[in-house]
């Protein structure tokens, strides 16, 4: 890793001033302990034979409470508290090959993980020394893992809601079983189920609905097999947290109602409420039979998303049927039903809309779902009302609208919000109740009528939308032509579409605050100084470039570039300009290379490598020689060159095919012998090899 590079090099040039003299060795020695207690690594140097330190750093010292300097101790009995050396300690390894850096990752009792450095220094006193750097890549870990999960989990509910929402009556068992089956592989559960609250004089019940096994397939009520739960005799503790939007999540052990659950082979359940209208409307339940767990906040969430598909799903059915039933019934309910599907598409339209928007598009995406559902309601206006709190009272803006055959909102509280006490008293109540407002303007109390008249509406419906058990806002339907009141049905699809935008809503939100995350993740692979490759990057890449190339038996050439007396430079010009010269030599690098493969990273200090992956050594000379003419013609004065009145450079180039026992740092220490060579040569050259 970069740091610990720079660590170990920033030892090596305190270590290698004793070796010519350049101060006493006590004062060194003050000097490099002073510098190791300043990183943030845990450090660590001790004897190699018998491991007995000879020094701890303040960080490692913090870490493990240790009070004393421990010099003298023995590493592994002071820091593991063991009788012997650790199992993955290379003192042994070193001893061996004294020229060899040693790195590795170790995962230690607690869970952290460690990106860990050992090498063989000469310590002052004239003893060699075994120098190890350990740095704490537990969260970076954490995040790259959190980043790939959520992304696998969201492309297969996606696909589940493609699924989902394209069934029909004569398809819902089928439909359901692939969607569900999807959505159990991103929980990983051996068994799912619905249930419905029902209420009986003796109490609430949760009646399955619907059940799927990996073993069993599904069941669809009213098969007999399916379950009727009393809340009060089974488990009593669930309707409250879940009327609370809370979920029942962890292993069934630790559970009161323990024996009711392990009865039908549960050792993990999670338990997710769903709202319908504002009301409890029941759960979705997922058991795992073979495995005690608890899912995490991030696994709830995308599990939340498919319980409401879920269960839209099954109300969208259910509504289905009705209206095939009442279509039969009678011939006037034909129009009605044709509307009622007309809708039911529309949300399964607006629902693949939202599905497949991204951040760059979702303004208008919102806007274009909003036209599908009005033109399908024949509605003139649609808009997006969002709740928000100030010195504790609730206010509301609008923020997205469409209109058709009719003028925008003209009135100047969309754009700054208004508290509902004072224009829409009666409908801050309505909503905290779960109601929507639904009819005529003119049947509407004075306040409102005269409010709503001034924007040409007629007749509306206002959905109020709840996330989590919080009224969030609101998404108003405007029939600025026709008075009319709206159906149930009508209001149970429109609520569905509203939901489905307000939850496509947060999830954009969600996802520009996760893109966030990943540009921060992205510029750990980024020099900030040069904005070219930093180390990480290439270490990691290099891994990944010696498998491939070994597999195929091609070759790769590498270059060790370093700054000609650059130290000379910083001294005479300043540290701002040395930072502007590395920008210049880093943009004439870049301009260098043509190739898609081939790269560019900053290697540490004033040094940068290119990697030419394929590349013969012909082909690396020509490289070599435009990297030189490229820095040439950037004319950097440099007053303090001993070879240039200008910046030059000093490269070591390498050429080998590549095998499965090479590493990055067989490249390395070949093309830095060539770069030395070159810097014994005189400087501004190259020299070169073949491995």
């Amino acid at each position: 890793m970069q740091r610990t590079r720079k660590y170990r090099r920033r030892v090596k040039h305190i270590l290698g001033e004793r070796q010519v003299g350049r101060q006493e060795e006590a004062d060194q020695l003050a000097m490099l302990k002073s510098i190791l207690n300043e990183m943030e690594a845990l450090i660590t140097v001790c004897t190699p034979e018998d491991g007995k330190l000879l020094f701890l750093n303040d960080s490692i010292r913090k870490h493990f409470g240790i009070v004393s300097d421990g010099v003298g101790e023995v590493c592994y009995k002071l820091l593991q508290g063991l009788d012997q050396p650790c199992e993955h300690c290379p003192y042994l390894e070193l001893i061996q090959e004294p020229d060899k850096t040693i790195v590795w990752n170790h995962k230690d009792v607690n869970g952290s993980i460690f990106h860990k450095t050992a090498t063989l220094v000469d310590w002052p006193g004239g003893q060699k020394a075994h120098l190890e750097y350990a740095i704490d890549i537990t969260e970076l870990i954490k995040t790259q893992e959190m980043l790939e999960n959520r992304d696998k989990r969201l492309g297969i509910l996606n696909s589940a809601a493609i699924i989902l929402l394209s069934q029909s009556a004569e398809n819902f068992e089928l439909t359901m079983s692939a969607g569900v089956s999807l959505i159990a592989g991103i929980a990983d559960v051996d068994r799912m189920s619905v249930s419905r609250n029902m209420e009986k004089p003796d109490g609430l019940y949760a009646s399955q609905i619907y059940r799927w096994s990996k073993v069993a397939g599904t069941s669809i009520s009213p098969l007999q097999e399916l379950q009727v739960n009393s809340y009060e005799r089974h488990i009593p503790r669930w309707r409250d947290i879940l009327k609370s939007g809370q979920c029942i999540n962890g292993p069934v052990s630790l559970m009161p109602e323990a024996a009711t659950l392990k009865s039908f082979g549960c050792m993990s359940v999670l338990a997710i409420p769903v709202f319908n209208k504002g009301m409890f409307w029941g759960f979705v339940l997922y058991e795992n039979l073979t495995e005690e767990r608890t899912y995490t906040e991030g696994e709830v969430n995308i599990l939340r998303t498919a319980s409401f598909m879920l269960v839209n799903t099954v109300i969208r059915n259910e509504e289905a049927q009705k209206i095939r039933e009442a279509d039969r019934q009678m011939m006037q309910m034909m129009q009605e039903t044709e509307y009622q599907n007309r809708l039911l598409r529309a949300v399964n339209h607006v629902s693949t809309v939202l599905l497949q928007s991204d951040t760059d598009s979702f303004k208008k995406d919102i806007r274009h779902a909003m036209g599908i559902m009005a033109e399908s309601a024949g509605i003139d206006r649609v808009y997006f009302w969002e709740n928000y709190v100030r010195e504790s009272r609730i206010y509301c803006r609008q923020i997205f609208e469409w209109s058709e055959n009719t003028e925008p909102r003209q009135d100047i509280e969309k754009e700054q919000g208004f508290l509902y006490s004072d224009i829409l008293p009666s409908w801050e109540i309505e909503f905290l109740q779960g109601h929507c407002i639904n009819g005529m303007v003119r049947d509407m109390p004075e306040g409102v009528r005269s409010y709503l008249s001034k924007q040409g509406i007629v007749s509306i419906l206002v959905v109020p939308i709840y996330l989590q058990e919080q009224m969030k806002g609101f998404v108003a339907f405007d029939d600025c032509h026709k008075e009319r009141v709206f159906s149930d049905n009508e209001v149970s699809i429109l609520r569905s579409a509203s939901e489905l935008m307000a939850s496509a809503l947060m999830r954009n939100r969600l996802e520009k605050n996760v893109h966030k995350l990943e540009v921060e993740v992205d510029k750990i692979f980024y020099d900030p100084l040069t904005d070219i490759y930093n180390r990480r990057f290439f270490d990691e890449t290099m891994q990944r470039l010696i498998r491939s190339l070994s597999r195929s038996g091609g070759i790769i050439s590498l270059m060790m570039i370093d700054i000609d007396y650059f130290k000379n430079y910083n001294d005479a010009y300043g540290h701002i300009e040395g930072d502007n010269c590395l920008k210049m030599i880093a943009k004439a690098l870049q301009d260098s290379a043509v190739r898609a493969d081939d790269f560019i990273a900053r290697y540490g200090g004033e040094e940068f490598v290119v990697v030419l992956p394929n590349t013969d050594a012909a082909g690396a000379r020509i490289m070599a020689d435009k990297i030189m003419e490229n820095v040439h013609n950037c004319r950097i004065p440099h007053e303090k060159s001993k070879v240039a009145d200008y910046v030059t450079i000093s490269i070591g180039v390498m050429t080998g095919k590549v095998e499965h026992t090479h590493s990055s740092d067989t490249y390395i220490q070949r093309a830095d012998e060539m770069l030395y060579e070159s810097k014994q040569g005189g400087r501004n050259r190259c020299s070169f090899t073949v491995l």
